[in-house]
């Protein structure tokens, strides 16, 4: 009888399913990472999972953008620095683990695409590779299941900006604005400009100089730059040298141009000038 009861209650227990325009959102408990009571997935399918529950199935289709991760998952836990630990499977039953992904990977973006068979795949990017379709730092093929391992107490990571929307880079419009008129820096071409290590790290970038060479502006003596929320910040040719002091522009996870202006101290570097989404760059003269 305890046995007919038992399976009863595993029949009502179902696993209940919504279209929310794109993956499957499902709700169903598990087990551990890496355990033989993972749900099953059918090919080509991956199953991503928040702690111990199912939140999305995932097809082809919902993967021909090359989506980041987090976009991925539900909006309450996109925030990166509340991401504990990753646990992804590829074929077989090997498990990697990824500790902290927030902080280990805090300039590459994580992101789930498609190989060249049309098969799934997670790979760790540089932000201009995931943006030109290129290959990954790291990946794990054939992939059938992602999951997130959340603190959902804490308040660790919740001024994380990791969640903000991401843009297409290859859409990014830089207006350019001379006394002489305005030009356009299209994202395609920035994108197809060699870049430099960033001073102060291993993310790469462009100096603010090698974007107006690109667009014929090598001479000039002030600058405004203006970002997408408005703010503008105005520097002088004088009070830079591309040596010691050197404005210098990144593509961040979002898809958007970062701009910082680095200064050399002792045997580090110092970082002032900070814009978030670099939109215009105007000459003043």
């Amino acid at each position: 009888m305890r046995m007919w009861m038992c399976f009863a209650l595993v029949s009502l227990l179902g696993c209940k399913e919504a279209e929310v325009g794109g993956p499957k959102a499902i709700s169903k408990e598990l087990g551990t990472p890496g355990a033989t009571g993972s749900a099953p997935v059918a090919a080509g399918e991956v199953t991503l999972l928040l702690n111990d529950t199912i939140v999305a199935k995932v097809t082809a289709k919902d993967l021909v953008a090359w989506p980041r991760l987090d976009s991925l998952f539900p909006a309450n836990a996109r925030r990166m620095g509340t991401w504990q630990a990753l646990y992804v499977k590829g074929a077989g039953e090997k498990v990697t683990e990824i500790n902290k992904p927030g902080d280990t990977h805090r300039e590459q973006v994580l992101a789930v695409f498609l190989d060249k068979q049309g098969a799934p795949a997670f790979g760790i990017f540089d932000p201009v590779e995931l943006a030109k379709r290129g290959e990954p730092q790291a990946r794990v093929d054939a992939l059938r299941e992602i999951r997130l391992r959340m603190d959902v107490e804490g308040g660790r990571g919740q001024n994380d900006h990791g969640s903000a929307a991401s843009e297409d880079p290859t859409k990014l419009k830089i207006a350019i604005k001379t006394p002489k008129g305005e030009q356009i820096l299209t994202g395609e071409k920035l994108l197809g400009l060699p870049r430099e290590t960033v001073p102060d790290g291993d993310a790469k970038g462009w100096k603010l100089t090698a974007l107006l060479a690109a667009m014929d502006v090598t001479t000039f003596e002030k600058l405004v730059l203006t970002d997408a929320a408005g703010l503008n910040l105005t520097i002088e040719k004088k009070d830079f040298d591309d040596k010691t002091v050197v404005p210098f522009v990144k593509l961040n996870k979002q898809g958007s141009l970062r701009f910082k202006i680095y200064t050399k101290k002792a045997e580090g570097w110092i970082s002032t000038g900070d814009l978030r989404a670099l939109t215009t760059i105007e000459i003043l003269k």
